[in-house]
């Protein structure tokens, strides 16, 4: 039978996660930990928290690390979450950016879906894009106008998201038929999606703790209910990196109402309803 975590296992491997990964696991979540890494505590042979540790974790497998952070980290995500804010996309960022492509101002539209999970948010994006474009009657520019990057720590989930094939599950999530019926055909028991918004996403493996210049710069980066899991230290340091990597005039989604304090003295700050998104200063 499994022994249940102690305080010292956990402590030990908390801080490993937190290094790792950026993420900080409370106490009170210890059985995250605890019912998470139960499987590799087996697959690795070993009959205690403490033995993975110092038997497996400790003489650096980065195999094993890539395990810990698809183990624990969280992926909920669905369809178009939160209404107001596909509103706000279609009604006031989509426009602009449009009108930027269409008098020749810009080359492409850059777009960043930062912790991306199974990939709905990405194809979100491409589908409200496109829709919008047709619903517009805008044919001088086309979906490939928009270059849209998704990126996630969790190597398990991107593999989901790469084969734009979804469950019946995933499919009553936050999608209504009219974007089933454009974008979608089943297959078998899965949904799958049109080959026109699933090779219009790149993902990539990406931790929001390394180094962001390799990806240039963005005009939108939706980084949503990711900030939340990180320390306030943490979350200013990856709050000054996407400053950084968003072109000026660039906008930023966190879907985290609390960060407001940490984001006002960076960004300009913009209120849709119940919406709150930033703008980057034209200069600083």
């Amino acid at each position: 039978m499994q022994n249940p975590i102690n305080d010292n296992e956990f402590s030990k491997i908390r801080d490993y996660v937190a290094k790792i990964s950026g993420i900080v696991i409370p106490p009170e979540k210890a059985y995250l930990i605890e019912t998470r890494l139960y499987k590799l505590m087996l697959d690795a042979g070993v009959e205690s928290f403490n033995d993975l540790y110092n038997k497996v974790i400790l003489p650096g497998n980065t195999e094993i690390a890539q395990k810990i952070i698809n183990a624990i980290t969280i992926n909920e995500t669905f369809w178009f979450r939160d209404a107001v804010l596909w509103d706000a996309f279609e009604r006031e960022i989509l426009p602009g950016f449009v009108q930027s492509l269409l008098s020749g101002k810009k080359a492409k539209i850059r777009i960043w879906s930062a912790a991306a999970s199974t990939g709905q948010e990405a194809y979100s994006i491409a589908m409200c894009i496109d829709n919008y474009l047709k619903q517009n009657h805008i044919t001088e520019i086309d979906l490939s106008s928009f270059e849209i990057f998704a990126t996630d720590i969790s190597s398990r989930v991107l593999d989901i998201a790469k084969t734009g094939r979804y469950d019946k599950i995933s499919m009553t999530r936050g999608i209504n038929d009219k974007y089933k019926t454009a974008y979608f055909k089943t297959n078998g028991s899965a949904w799958d999606l049109e080959p026109g918004i699933k090779n219009a996403v790149n993902f990539g493996h990406f931790n929001l703790m390394d180094e962001y210049k390799l990806h240039g710069k963005f005009d939108i980066v939706f980084c949503r209910y990711v900030l939340i899991y990180f320390p306030n230290i943490v979350k200013m340091q990856i709050i000054e990196k996407m400053y950084d990597s968003l072109n000026p005039g660039g906008i930023l989604f966190t879907g985290n109402y609390v960060l407001y304090e940490l984001l006002r003295n960076t960004f300009n700050v913009n209120e849709y309803e119940n919406l709150t998104y930033y703008t980057k200063e034209t200069q600083r």
